[in-house]
C-alpha cells in the first residue's frame, strides 16, 4: 500500500539480495551510510509468505516476492515499485548487487551529476538490433544449485527439466552485472510492464522466448521495446577482492564473494 505522504529524495540505492547472503554479503560488504548525496540506501529481500505487499525494517524492505535467482527481475522491479510508491524521486534508481565494495568518492561525484542518461551500464553485449539467442545461464545455474527447488522462499514452479527448456532469450545491448542506473521514466515503464504481465517471471513471449529469467535480459529488453536505449559506461569493475585498482570513474568493485 503506498504511502499516503511521501518523503521527497533524489534517489534511491537498491542493493538486491536474498536470504542466502543476509549473513554473508550484507553484512560484509553494506554501505557505511544509509543516504549519499540526498539518495537513500535500501537492501531488498524476498518472502513469497508473507501477509502484506512488504515489510520495512529499518532500510531492508522484506517483499512479498520469491527470493530465488531466477526471480531477481521480479524483485528488483517489485523494489522500484515500493520505492516510487512511498517516496517523490526527483531522479532515479541505482540498482547494485549485494556483493560491492562501493568506492564512495565515485558514487558519489556518479550521484550528483547532472548529465545521467535513462539506462547505464555496462555491457559486453554489443548488438544493435533485437532479435532471440540461445543462453543456457539459467538452466546451468540451476544445474548447480538443485537445493533451491526445496528452498520454501524460492517457490520454483517448475522442475530442472522444465528450467533446461527455458533456453531462449531476447537479444539486445543491455547492460550486465551488477550496477545499472534508471532513470524516473524507466523506472515507470518497468513497472507498468511487469504489472501487466502480471509479475509473472515465467511469462513466454511468442517471438523472443523467456525474456524474464534473467533480470539484466529483462531489463534491457523492456527498456529496448519502449525505444530506451542503453549508454555504456563502467559502472563497475569486476576483479577479485584485493587486485583492483580505481579507475576514477566506477562506483563499487564486483567481488564475487560466496557465491
Amino acid at each position: 500500500m503506498a504511502s499516503l505522504t511521501k518523503e521527497n529524495i533524489k534517489g534511491a540505492i537498491l542493493i538486491y539480495s536474498c536470504h542466502k547472503h543476509k549473513n554473508t554479503r550484507l553484512k560484509e560488504f553494506g554501505l557505511k551510510q544509509k543516504e549519499y548525496a540526498g539518495w537513500k540506501v535500501f537492501y531488498l529481500l524476498g518472502n513469497p509468505n508473507i501477509e502484506n505487499e512488504y515489510i520495512t525494517i529499518g532500510n531492508t524492505v522484506l517483499l512479498k516476492c520469491e527470493d530465488s535467482y531466477i526471480h531477481v527481475g521480479k524483485k528488483v522491479v517489485m523494489g522500484l515499485k515500493y520505492i516510487y510508491d512511498n517516496y517523490n524521486v526527483a531522479e532515479g534508481i541505482l540498482r547494485c548487487g549485494d556483493d560491492l565494495v562501493f568506492l564512495e568518492n565515485n558514487l558519489v561525484n556518479f550521484l550528483n551529476a547532472p548529465d545521467k542518461q535513462d539506462y547505464m551500464g555496462y555491457t559486453r553485449n554489443t548488438e544493435t538490433k533485437l532479435s532471440v539467442k540461445t543462453d543456457f545461464f539459467m538452466p546451468q545455474y540451476y544445474l548447480s544449485h538443485p537445493e533451491d527447488f526445496n528452498n520454501p522462499l524460492h517457490k520454483i514452479p517448475y522442475k530442472i527439466e522444465d528450467i533446461m527448456k527455458m533456453h531462449i532469450v531476447p537479444n539486445c545491448k543491455t547492460a550486465g552485472g551488477v550496477v545499472v542506473y534508471l532513470s524516473n521514466k524507466s523506472c515507470d515503464i518497468l513497472i507498468k510492464h511487469f504489472a501487466n504481465i502480471g509479475w509473472d517471471i515465467f511469462t513466454k513471449d511468442s517471438k523472443y522466448g523467456y525474456p524474464y529469467i534473467i533480470e539484466d535480459i529483462a531489463v534491457g529488453f523492456i527498456l529496448y521495446i519502449n525505444q530506451i536505449f542503453l549508454t555504456s559506461c563502467p559502472l563497475y569493475l569486476d576483479s577479485d577482492m584485493y587486485g583492483f585498482t580505481d579507475n576514477g570513474f566506477s562506483v563499487a568493485i564486483h567481488t564475487n564473494k560466496y557465491k
